[in-house]
């Protein structure tokens, strides 16, 4: 709950709205605001230390990853998930993903392989390391990168919002070592299919 917090608020040099994003994310991802939790928007923002603006900003961001829920009688809750809509969100991650990393493989040029390659080594380290965490965000930069060789902005936006409608998922996943454990492996496949410029 909010009220006993484990998170330390680091807000950092990013924008005020994507800080106090990312801050909210972190929360509710690690179960610290759980699903169904009402987000009443005066007691975050004093939490935070900041006004309502770039809560309530966040909160829409957040709302647009599927992480927060808005109606017209509870304001701003946190997301209930269940495995049908894990079905619904990956069927779509599916189609999306699948078109963007086949385009990528037909335009990707020399400079962009070597960044995801450097990506590569990167999640490679965290796996060593066995930070979970971290090795999901290098995870997330590297098809960030991946999806926006394609230069197709609408599409880029789209697939990058399942993506992270399915962050929680990934985390409950990558929390569990047998998933852990194919994760490089994954990726392995899909460099080689990359440098072969492989649709």
């Amino acid at each position: 709950m909010l009220n006993e917090p484990k998170t330390e608020f680091d807000l950092g040099h990013r924008t005020m709205k994507e800080s106090v994003a990312d801050v909210f994310r972190n929360l509710i991802l690690t179960n610290q605001l759980e699903p169904g939790e009402r987000l009443i928007q005066n007691q975050l923002a004093e939490r935070l230390g900041v006004s309502r603006t770039p809560v309530r900003e966040a909160l829409q961001k957040l709302a647009s990853e599927g992480l927060v829920t808005f109606s017209p009688y509870r304001g701003a809750t946190v997301a209930e998930f269940s495995p049908s809509e894990l079905d619904d969100i990956y069927s779509i991650r599916i189609a999306l993903e699948g078109y963007c990393a086949r385009l990528a493989a037909l335009q990707i040029a020399d400079e962009q392989l070597e960044r995801l390659e450097a990506l590569f080594a990167q999640m490679k380290e965290e796996y060593g390391r066995a930070d979970r965490w971290q090795l999901l965000a290098v995870n997330r930069e590297f098809y960030a990168v991946l999806y926006a060789i394609p230069n197709r902005p609408r599409l880029y936006d789209l697939t990058m919002r399942y993506l992270d409608m399915a962050n929680l998922y990934r985390r409950m996943a990558v929390a569990q070592e047998r998933y852990f454990k194919r994760i490089i492996e994954g990726h392995e496949e899909l460099l080689v299919a990359l440098r072969e410029r492989d649709s």
